[in-house]
């Protein structure tokens, strides 16, 4: 009796979902070789999906029993032999090519990586243990899964403009919601807070009138490092104010580790050595990256005149 609801189900997601080139789903049948065994679990996910163009069946439990027929106006991967790198939005015009180009991407990820990787995937569907919580800026030259190789899986992400972690005294956000589940839940080793050349965000909070009364959002939110400004403006008055900003972007970084350890939950388990916090700067100008490691001993964390001890950098170029 499942069926005839599932049935149901899926006349709904028919009626719901938008066709793109005459697909109602980006999907296609598993066939051809694969680097699984034969004999592993279709995913319970897709138990009980049934498309027009795309089907599993809802009782499959592996893959020796004879799969559904596929309609041919079904996409398969293999017969689009263009790589996730194929293609550059910014050179399309029109929503319908940006769309096409993003269904290539997609399709050539599930042929590529995730048919081939299923056991893994199958695992993550269960329940995911990163190693990492990253925190990098919404710029979208900056990709921290890109520039870092970050894999599904192994890194927890919020980004935000400039990259930066308000103090606990603040109040709620999307950005320390994040940072309690990775914490407290996911029980992350490691955070990192990415910051990035010609951040915008950086040179709003540098233009910043001092005592300005603002509706204005962005200035709202980058007011977050009002004392990495203060210290850049102490130490960078003989540079000019591109120079200015560059000092900024860095110690902007630092005053978000050191916001990090307002929030006891952290700062507990950085002090049992349970998690470590580290800063990055991705120059996208000459492709370098470096990464830093907060020394908590001797950081000085006095509200008001704290300051960040940091070891083991490094400089990747």
């Amino acid at each position: 009796m499942l069926w005839p609801i599932r049935s149901r189900m899926s006349s709904l997601l028919r009626s719901k979902v938008p066709y793109i080139n005459g697909d109602s789903w980006w999907c296609f049948s598993f066939s051809g070789s694969t680097s699984f065994s034969t004999t592993r679990p279709w995913p319970k996910f897709m138990n009980w999906v049934k498309t027009d163009g795309c089907r599993a069946a809802a009782s499959l439990p592996s893959f020796k029993q004879r799969q559904p027929e596929v309609p041919s106006k079904c996409v398969r991967p293999n017969q689009e032999k263009k790589g996730l790198d194929v293609g550059n939005m910014t050179e399309i015009d029109g929503n319908q090519n940006l769309f096409g180009l993003m269904k290539q991407r997609f399709l050539s990820f599930k042929n590529e990586k995730y048919i081939k990787e299923l056991v893994h995937f199958q695992a993550l569907a269960e329940a995911q243990s990163p190693k990492f919580m990253v925190i990098a800026c919404a710029d979208s030259r900056v990709c921290p899964s890109n520039i870092l190789g970050f894999q599904p899986g192994e890194a927890f992400m919020i980004r935000n403009i400039a990259n930066l972690v308000p103090v606990m005294k603040n109040g709620a956000s999307e950005c320390n919601a994040a940072l309690q589940f990775a914490v407290t839940t996911l029980q992350v080793e490691n955070i990192l807070v990415i910051g990035h050349s010609s951040c915008a965000g950086i040179e709003a909070l540098m233009s910043m009138q001092e005592d300005a009364e603002s509706r204005n959002f962005i200035n709202k939110w980058v007011s977050n490092g009002k004392l990495a400004k203060l210290r850049t403006k102490a130490a960078t008055a003989h540079l000019n104010f591109d120079q200015q900003c560059k000092f900024c972007e860095k110690e902007s970084i630092n005053q978000s580790l050191l916001n990090l350890l307002t929030y006891p939950w952290i700062k507990d388990r950085v002090r049992k050595e349970l998690l470590s916090l580290h800063g990055g700067y991705y120059n996208f100008s000459n492709c370098s990256f470096e990464k830093w490691t907060l020394e908590f001993k001797e950081c000085n964390l006095e509200e008001e005149g704290s300051t960040c001890a940091v070891k083991e950098p490094e400089f990747w170029c």
